[in-house]
């Protein structure tokens, strides 16, 4: 029988493993600028643009690029996928919409490359379409926090991908 701890080893040794093709491959010592939200590289992370001041200025050449979440918006591959159903929905969706948008906006000063992709509707509620792993599962636990309900999460055990289910009937 496998222990629990064995599972979660080779699901992360799994994801460890997982390359992602959005990553740019520049050197510890070069910059780079995106060209639509422009966002810096620089130092090992993508910083917003006014935080990155000093990379900037001390960069002798700054790369031309498109950073991997605006080449995931571009491209609709998502990091991430939330639903969102219920009832509860129905009445508030105005309000859930703007607790994701300030959610979105509090990740991206921190990461720029953690972003909302997209807010959909669907035949049972919402689809929130987002650019990593790690934002859908912020707007899960924002979502249970504010507005209760039950919320899942089911990650791949391949890829870098987790869908999030919240419902509040």
């Amino acid at each position: 029988m496998i222990s629990s701890r064995e599972k979660l080893i080779h699901i992360r040794r799994n994801i460890k493993t997982f390359g992602d093709p959005y990553l740019l491959d520049l050197k510890p010592d070069e910059v780079a600028m995106c060209r639509e939200c422009r966002s810096v590289y620089a130092g090992h992370r993508w910083e917003l643009e006014g935080r990155a001041a000093r990379g900037l200025a001390r960069a002798k050449r700054v790369h031309d690029t498109l950073c991997p979440a605006c080449q995931k918006i571009r491209d609709r591959i998502p990091g991430g996928i939330v639903a969102l159903s219920g009832a509860f929905l129905e009445q508030h969706e105005q309000e859930i919409v703007n607790l994701l948008n300030r959610e979105n906006r509090r990740a991206m000063k921190i990461n720029p490359l953690e972003r909302i992709i997209d807010i959909e509707r669907s035949d049972a509620g919402l689809v929130v379409l987002t650019t990593n792993e790690k934002l859908a599962q912020k707007l899960g636990r924002a979502l249970r926090k504010a507005c209760s309900g039950n919320v899942e999460y089911n990650w791949s055990r391949d890829t870098k991908l987790v869908r999030v289910n919240w419902r509040r009937d």
